[in-house]
């Protein structure tokens, strides 16, 4: 799909590289040049001298000749900082002017494809990472993602939109990719038909999505995706851009007429001929069983074939460990690097000699428990818009805690995001923060926003609430001081803090 689309939007280019060559000349402001580079999935980074640039993959699979690309990209341009994100992009960071203006070339003549990752265009579509070899999966959703992917690309310069479009496809009883919460998920069931939800979206004013249809057959999927752009480019709002994100229908419609107005669009969508027809893919790979106790290495539902689960910490591993296990994954034949909405890669297709390898490969690198696959964005030391060093409150958090080592569910992971933004997803966590400010003795701090009580389980999905606001330097110990606390009832974060409710609200109440 991705060859087809950079041959397609190469004539673009041009316009991205003189906006480059501005803006490091110092001829174009950070803002001005954001909203040029912002379509090519390029933005300025805090201090104006650098640049990072997302890679688009859909539904964070990567193929062995994008990691082809990657490893001699990685080599050739002396690359050094890769963040994998909640939205499966691969983002490169700290980019010079030759690197950026050299990457973008050879990622388009390679079939890599930047269009439409950033800005007002339809965003890359998420998906479960492990959707086509997971065995608790309802039905395999890749060709009907694919398909997707390629007919919101074929949007972009024909039909504008006055924000940017997240579309998202579930296949399984999680919710991982927040497939509720977008402008557009398509839920799987187990009868093989789709729940279809609009109008969701976190960041300020964050709204859980609208039920639209349910029992939607999966043919039909184009037509729910014209509807909903349709819809958002006629009516959206093109002037206030701090509320024109879809969620926002919900508070000048209602869920009601926004539920009726999206099917007077899909009444319309009715005439054309959006049709999908979607089979299995078929993993075309002999399996070959074996004897694997390793915590990172799964069944796929092939018969004797395996995945690996990788999660450096805070989604960045460095760049030797990433070239290290790409160069591995090419090797393998069939093997893929896919990407998670929650910072989490796998590598699939192995059978259990290859998966042995791999594990070794990842085993000193990766988090095992779910405390320590904690989410956080990239933080502002990079972010132009960032508020708060998100990433850097997460090394400080999991460093404080290491000595103690608490068992598996003492403490939860957690989601944290350096800005109102919610790149780290905190409002459905159990335990989120969002990078704010704080007075303390007449000056202000660094602080984080404390939330509390959200979940991403689909059909129990609910947004954090508030708890108050801790000085960012003192959140790795009210995280030991909570360790401590759960660990002395012998319990876990999830029952603790519904039976401790007054002893939750004392430790937050002391650091507050």
């Amino acid at each position: 799909m991705n060859k087809r689309w950079t041959e397609h939007f190469k004539a673009d280019l041009p316009t991205f590289y003189d906006a480059t060559r501005k803006f490091y000349a110092k001829e174009l402001k950070p803002a001005e040049y954001k909203g040029i580079s912002g379509g090519f999935g390029c933005y300025g980074e805090r201090g104006g001298e650098t640049t990072m640039i997302r890679l688009r993959f859909t539904g964070g699979i990567l193929e062995r000749e994008d990691l082809i690309q990657l490893r001699e990209a990685i080599k050739k341009y002396n690359l050094k900082f890769v963040h994998f994100t909640t939205c499966q992009s691969v983002q490169f960071h700290h980019l010079k002017e030759n690197q950026i203006l050299g990457l973008m070339k050879e990622c388009y003549e390679q079939g890599i494809l930047t269009r439409g990752a950033g800005s007002d265009f339809p965003r890359n579509i998420t998906a479960p990472a492990l959707r086509g070899v997971d065995p608790l999966e309802y039905f395999d959703i890749t060709e009907l993602v694919k398909a997707a992917a390629d007919y919101l690309l074929s949007f972009i310069g024909v039909v504008g939109l006055p924000r940017k479009l997240k579309v998202s496809f579930n296949n399984t009883g999680t919710n991982a990719p927040h497939t509720t919460v977008r402008d557009l998920g398509f839920v799987g069931r187990p009868d093989g038909l789709f729940d279809v939800y609009a109008a969701g979206g976190l960041g300020p004013n964050p709204r859980l999505g609208v039920l639209i249809e349910s029992g939607v057959c999966r043919e039909r999927v184009l037509y729910y995706i014209h509807a909903m752009y349709m819809l958002f480019s006629e009516t959206g709002d093109y002037k206030n851009r701090a509320r024109n994100r879809t969620r926002y229908f919900q508070t000048t419609l209602g869920a009601d007429e926004f539920r009726k107005l999206f099917h007077t669009y899909l009444e319309k969508a009715s005439s054309l001929d959006l049709t999908v027809k979607s089979k299995e893919k078929e993993v075309e790979k002999n399996g070959c069983s074996g004897d694997i106790i390793h915590p990172c290495v799964h069944r796929q539902k092939q018969e004797g074939l395996y995945y690996v689960e990788y999660h450096p910490q805070g989604g960045t591993p460095t760049i030797d460990e990433f070239t290290e296990l790409i160069s591995a994954i090419i090797d393998i034949n069939g093997a893929q690097l896919r990407l998670g909405a929650e910072e989490t890669a796998y590598v699939t297709n192995l059978t259990a000699r290859e998966a042995k390898t791999i594990a070794g490969i990842i085993e000193n690198h990766t988090a095992r428990t779910s405390f320590e696959k904690s989410v956080s964005c990239v933080g502002c030391t990079i972010c132009q818009i960032g508020l708060r060093d998100s990433a850097g409150l997460l090394r400080d958090i999991l460093s404080a805690v290491e000595p103690y080592h608490f068992a598996e569910g003492v403490l939860p992971r957690l989601y944290i995001s350096g800005c109102p933004n919610s790149c780290g997803t905190h409002e459905l966590a159990s335990m989120g923060f969002m990078g704010g400010a704080k007075r303390v003795n007449g000056e202000t701090v660094p602080a984080f926003v404390l939330f509390t009580g959200g979940s991403e389980d689909l059909g129990k999905e609910k947004l954090g609430k508030e708890r108050g606001v801790l000085s960012a330097i003192d959140i790795p110990q009210f995280i030991v001081d909570l360790g401590k606390s759960i660990e002395a009832t012998k319990s876990t974060f999830a029952a603790w803090q519904v039976e401790h409710a007054d002893e939750f609200q004392q430790l937050i109440d002391k650091y507050v």
